[in-house]
């Protein structure tokens, strides 16, 4: 395979990657709803912990190196928790 080749097989990778961050996002949404609903705050650092969890387990399954993945998925709950801090900040204005 060329290398140009093996690049667009990678950008397929990467919108795919995007695609799903903005399908989390939509759940995180609804997430924000509930939470408010139910009287609960934003940061849950045990339901942090369990996403961060599930995301080194998987990736030890799958044989890659966890503390990147880690990584990642801690981007990925900052992203979560500062989006629903927003959402309620727009429910309050």
């Amino acid at each position: 395979m060329s290398l140009d080749t093996l690049r667009l097989s990678i950008e397929e990778k990467d919108r795919a990657i995007i695609t799903l961050i903005a399908e989390r996002m939509s759940i995180v949404e609804e997430i924000a709803r509930e939470k408010e609903r139910q009287g609960l705050p934003v940061r849950i650092p045990d339901q942090a912990n369990a996403v961060l969890d599930r995301a080194t387990i998987e990736s030890t399954n799958l044989g890659l190196d966890p503390a990147p993945i880690r990584d990642i998925f801690q981007i990925l709950v900052r992203m979560s928790e500062e989006f629903q801090e927003q959402w309620r900040k727009k429910k309050e204005e």
